[in-house]
């Protein structure tokens, strides 16, 4: 009668004495695979494997200055509070007979202004003199001017729509398009263009 192990091993839990193990050596292994010779093969893998690996002493561990990190640390904050800053909309200040009488003084179409107010234009394509005029005509800076326009587009809020339907953010245009399909008169237009020359 051949004697047995009380209980056949599952090959994860003889792998994993295996690794155990002090040593890894050839005497070490074929011990197990005399006693588990049904994973023999997954012994050798292992054993092939753990002679590979560099012992966990020799292992170079990266060293980072605090300071560094914590240098790293602070441009991520500023970066991250940079994006939360919401850019302010000068136009939400503006009343009707503001918007039209801002409209009257730019020499442009309601319709255009609203395009730019609603940043239906593509900021890039707009001209910089352009910005300048409508900043200085609006009382900011340039800069928050151009901050403002490259946001996404979107239709301003509180406004009163005489439409059942509720308006939606269509594609940007482009300036050009914009002087030409905004409804400006052909000296409206031959300004505008002017601009971007």
């Amino acid at each position: 009668m051949s004697t047995s192990k009380p209980f056949a091993a599952d090959e994860e839990s003889v792998l994993m004495a295996f690794s155990m193990e002090a040593s890894h050596g050839r005497e070490i292994l074929e011990r197990y695979i005399s006693e588990y010779p049904q994973h023999a093969t997954a012994l050798i893998d292992c054993s092939m494997d753990l002679l590979h690996e560099p012992p966990a002493g020799d292992v170079a561990a990266t060293e980072v200055l605090d300071s560094a990190v914590d240098k790293a640390w602070q441009r991520f904050e500023r970066a991250v509070q940079q994006a939360d800053v919401e850019v302010a909309n000068p136009f939400a200040t503006l009343n009707t007979s503001g918007f039209k009488s801002l409209a009257r003084s730019l020499d442009v179409s309601n319709l255009f202004l609203m395009r730019v107010r609603d940043r239906a234009i593509c900021a890039a394509t707009i001209p910089a003199r352009f910005v300048e005029k409508l900043a200085s005509e609006m009382g900011t800076t340039v800069q928050a001017m151009c901050a403002y326009l490259q946001g996404p587009p979107g239709v301003a809020s509180g406004q009163a729509f005489r439409s059942s339907v509720k308006p939606s953010v269509g594609e940007q245009i482009t300036f050009g398009q914009a002087v030409t399909t905004s409804q400006l008169t052909p000296e409206q237009q031959a300004t505008l263009k002017a601009l971007s020359d």
